[in-house]
């Protein structure tokens, strides 16, 4: 609900103050209040300062999440046999100085 209303506010943004404007107050690059539209740019630079900072946490803690779950469902004895296999030394790599 919160990308629609983010996307809606940019949307009308775009069309009535263009595109690069709208961008940069979404962004916090220009101030809404040096804005020819101010009734339009104050909610999207609100929302640019609320909902994409939590939209883009929201992700990272998404695939941090999925990464965890997916070495916790390893089992035990499969993480410490990988474990060593990474540990041991290539085969044919003996020590012989010459």
């Amino acid at each position: 609900m919160v990308f629609v209303i983010c996307a809606g506010l940019f949307v009308g943004g775009g069309v009535l103050m263009g595109w690069a404007t709208a961008y940069e107050v979404l962004i916090g690059i220009t101030s809404p209040a040096k804005v020819d539209k101010w009734w339009v740019a104050w909610p999207l630079s609100v929302v640019g300062w609320a909902a994409i900072p939590a939209f883009v946490g929201g992700t990272a803690g998404y695939l941090i999440t999925v990464q965890i779950q997916m070495h916790q469902a390893q089992d035990l004895d499969a993480v410490i046999t990988e474990f060593r296999a990474l540990t041991r030394p290539p085969a044919g790599s003996g020590d012989h100085s010459t």
